[in-house]
């Protein structure tokens, strides 16, 4: 369901002329007569607000969350700078291997077809190695700088729901909801598409639930142990 802004004006016999804004539904297809009534803006824009609260990140977890990333990219720094260390160290030992294999059949210790089958073995090892260095430098802590961003965007939500930027609450919702929300006898609600996804394919889903347990424990602000369960924090891996 699509809604438009149109403006109304409401002209009073004492000369007064007021101008309200509203949202009214329209369907690609005119044919449809839309059942659903006219919602002023401020009623819409409270609603949204009130919608994107559910998924407003207490400062305190951020806090907690950055530490995380911090410790899971030094873990990863580390992991990686010895897994490169050992495929490096692999290679020089192919090329010692390789060289010494060159120096046999130069010798004529080795037959030629012998000494090309394991030729070709040893450079298709070294190939597959320097691949997997090439992949791994090109996808490590690939994570850190996007789930930053998200952390950023979700402890925002409180100011922004509370502020009068429509353009702001507009790209939350959009990040937040996709095309999800729609509205129902005046009130916006989040369509059931978007509660069909798990939390590991949604993160904002995944937030809001741990928010809704940190609720019912009775202190929304205390850090959820549903943030500390993932693999790895990175967005995309909740669970």
């Amino acid at each position: 369901m699509i809604f438009t802004a149109e403006a109304r004006i409401k002209r009073q016999k004492n000369g007064n002329v007021y101008v309200y804004d509203y949202y009214r539904c329209t369907r690609k297809n005119k044919a449809v007569a839309c059942k659903e009534p006219h919602i002023r803006a401020e009623e819409l824009d409270k609603q949204l607000s009130n919608l994107l609260l559910d998924f407003a990140m207490p400062t305190k977890w951020v806090d907690k969350l950055y530490e995380l990333i911090r410790q899971d990219e030094q873990k990863d720094k580390i992991s990686f700078n010895a897994s490169i260390s050992k495929a490096q160290e692999q290679i020089v030992q192919l090329s010692s291997k390789l060289q010494r294999l060159l120096d046999s059949y130069l010798d004529g210790d080795v037959e030629r077809e012998l000494y090309q089958v394991k030729r070709a073995e040893i450079l298709g090892e070294k190939k597959r190695l320097q691949e997997q260095i090439e992949q791994s430098s090109l996808g490590v802590l690939t994570w850190v700088e996007p789930m930053k961003r998200w952390l950023e965007t979700a402890v925002s939500i409180c100011k922004i729901a509370k502020s009068h930027d429509q353009i702001a609450k507009k790209s939350l919702c959009l990040e937040t909801f996709g095309s999800n929300l729609k509205i129902q006898n005046k009130n916006v609600v989040a369509g059931d598409d978007q509660f069909l996804h798990s939390p590991q394919e949604n993160i904002w889903l995944w937030l809001r639930q741990s928010l809704e347990k940190a609720t019912r424990s009775g202190d929304r602000f205390r850090f959820s142990s549903n943030l500390v369960t993932l693999p790895g924090i990175e967005p995309g891996l909740p669970g």
